[in-house]
C-alpha cells in the first residue's frame, strides 16, 4: 500500500509539472506566434512601400528619361538652326564704308520715291 501511495504521489506530481510545463509551453508558444504574426506584417507593409516606391521611383525615371530625349531633340534642332543662321549673323562680308554707302542709297532713292508719290498725290 505504501508503495501505491509513493507510485499515485509521484503520478500525480508528474502530471502537474507535465501540465504546468505544457501550459508554460503553450503560453510560450501563443507569444511567439503573436510576435511572429506581428512581424511579418510589419515585413509585408515594408515590402509592399518599398515596391511602391520602386515603381514610383522607375514611372519618374522613365518619365525624366523621355523628358531628356525630347529636350536633346530640341537642342540639336536649335544648334542646327543655330549653324545655319552663323554665318548671315556673325560673318560681316562688308565694311562699315560700303555698308553705310548702301544705307545712304537707300535712304536717297526712299526720298526719290517719296517726292514721286507726292507729286502725283498734288496733281
Amino acid at each position: 500500500v505504501g508503495m501505491l501511495e509513493v507510485i499515485v504521489s509521484d503520478f500525480a506530481r508528474l502530471k502537474a509539472e507535465t501540465e504546468a510545463s505544457e501550459k508554460a509551453a503553450a503560453t510560450e508558444y501563443d507569444a511567439f506566434m503573436e510576435e511572429s504574426t506581428n512581424s511579418k506584417q510589419q515585413k509585408h507593409d515594408a515590402e509592399v512601400k518599398l515596391r511602391l516606391e520602386k515603381d514610383q521611383a522607375e514611372f519618374e525615371k522613365g518619365r525624366t528619361e523621355k523628358n531628356l530625349r525630347a529636350t536633346e531633340e530640341e537642342l540639336a534642332k536649335a544648334n542646327k538652326y543655330f549653324e545655319e543662321l552663323k554665318p548671315a549673323c556673325l560673318e560681316v562680308h562688308v565694311n562699315w564704308e560700303e555698308r553705310v554707302a548702301k544705307r545712304k542709297e537707300e535712304i536717297e532713292a526712299l526720298k526719290q520715291a517719296w517726292e514721286i508719290l507726292d507729286r502725283k498725290s498734288k496733281e
